[in-house]
């Protein structure tokens, strides 16, 4: 039993003391392994070009690149510091990175956006199921007319391709002072976090994703006017089942007044449905193609109308939808909402795009929504442009056909078209629709 003790004991020791070095090659093949960031595709990617295994800590180099729109590449030395030590928290090792830029213009443009002392740095954490967290500070940047006082990162993977990317910053403020910022005009901004999330598929794109942002204060000043908003909340979301994709963009306001016209609990919630998944995937890797020619000096206007109208046919025959649900807000004369939806069936789009196409579209169309709002605000709309007294005159005929109703001074309607055939407040209005379709 003495023997087996000492066995195991001396099994351990060598277990442990064998543990950094098989870290240092597997950590060596990790960074090798990185090709493109979670979520990001091509935009930015990593080139491992120097690696110093070493038994308890390593060393190395890469190269960041960052593909813009324009087509040029921006080239970011990383220094790498591998602390190959098993944590407690089941880490297996630590890679604290830092920015280097060696080409000397890169250099002065950090430079002169974060200042000569802030370095850019980020710990992360590996881990032997594949995941990662990383954690870090975008630097404070005090530059003309720009004034951000940094932020805070945190990035989690997963093997599979899951990634949770989220920043947190405290203040933004540019003013006119600033390169390209008009006269007049500032933007201050408070509690500003920044999130991403979603599952990369094999094909590199994330179907299934969310994106928000979050301000808890935004002040906006320019010389035609000036917006103050509370609790500001943007959101997209996405997902993808079978050969179906959608997605979502709404916003969220608790309090705002734009240009003395205050209002609160605001929302905008635009929905598009049953998109094809293929045509999807082969439209953007078009209009990426397109982009890396602009980026040469290629004129890419025409080829990317081009490529819209090839791909819109296949990207609607599975019977898209397009709703807004809803939008509203509440000023001090009442609450304003309007839904509104449209879809049309599948099959519509197979062969060659014809005008009997076209026609068939205008048949098959659903529309449906509805509408409230209180008299009160509509009839200080028009006094602001000049018009006051005109709403009533304006909405006579309109309540005379029965398209809108007055009560309980809210003015409403419901929108209903189908087959051709236009119904406003339940009354056939295909003679308002021959007027504008003549217009």
């Amino acid at each position: 039993m003495k023997r087996l003790f000492i066995v195991v004991a001396v099994v351990l020791v060598a277990a442990l003391g064998a543990a950094p070095y098989a870290t240092g090659h597997l950590m060596q093949s990790t960074l090798n392994d990185v090709e493109h960031f979670p979520g990001v595709r091509d935009a930015l990617g990593l080139e491992v070009t120097d690696y110093r295994r070493g038994y308890l800590e390593s060393q190395a180099e890469s190269e960041l690149r960052l593909n813009l729109p324009e087509g040029e590449t921006l080239r970011l030395k990383l220094v790498h510091r591998i602390d190959q030590l098993p944590g407690l928290d089941g880490r297996y090792a630590t890679v604290h990175t830092r920015w280097d830029p060696e080409d000397p213009a890169i250099q002065r443009k950090l430079d002169e956006v974060f200042g000569d002392q802030a370095v850019l740095r980020l710990s992360t954490a590996l881990y032997p199921n594949g995941s990662s967290r990383s954690t870090g500070r975008v630097p404070a940047i005090e530059a003309e007319g720009v004034h951000f006082s940094g932020a805070d990162l945190a990035l989690d993977t997963r093997r599979d391709g899951r990634f949770d990317y989220r920043i947190d910053g405290e203040r933004l403020s540019v003013t006119d002072a600033a390169e390209g910022v008009d006269d007049g005009a500032r933007l201050d901004a408070n509690g500003l976090r920044l999130a991403a999330s979603g599952q990369v598929a094999d094909d590199g794109f994330v179907w299934d994703g969310e994106a928000r942002v979050e301000l808890d204060e935004l002040n906006v000043e320019q010389s035609n006017g000036e917006a103050r908003i509370r609790d500001l909340a943007i959101r997209f979301d996405s997902a993808r089942q079978d050969e179906l994709w959608g997605f979502s963009l709404g916003y969220q306001v608790g309090e705002a007044d734009i240009d003395d016209r205050p209002f609160r609990d605001a929302s905008l919630r635009l929905e598009v449905e049953r998109l094809d998944a293929d045509a999807m995937r082969s439209l953007v890797q078009r209009l990426e193609n397109l982009q890396q020619l602009a980026g040469r000096g290629a004129d890419i206007n025409q080829a990317t109308g081009q490529a819209l109208l090839a791909e819109l046919p296949q990207l609607l025959n599975r019977g898209p939808r397009v709703a807004i649900a809803p939008m509203q807000a509440t000023t001090a004369e009442g609450e304003t909402s309007l839904s509104l939806s449209a879809e049309l069936p599948g099959g519509l789009f197979e062969g060659e795009p014809n005008p009997m196409m076209w026609m068939a579209v205008m048949s098959a169309l659903v529309i449906e929504g509805q509408f409230h709002m209180p008299l009160a605000l509509l009839e200080k709309q028009a006094a602001t442009m000049g018009q006051e007294g005109v709403v009533e005159q304006q909405l006579a005929p309109l309540l005379a056909q029965g398209w809108v109703e007055i009560d309980d001074k809210t003015l409403s309607t419901t929108i209903d078209y189908r087959q051709g055939n236009l119904t406003l407040n339940g009354n056939s209005a295909n003679q308002l629709l021959n007027m504008l379709l003549g217009g």
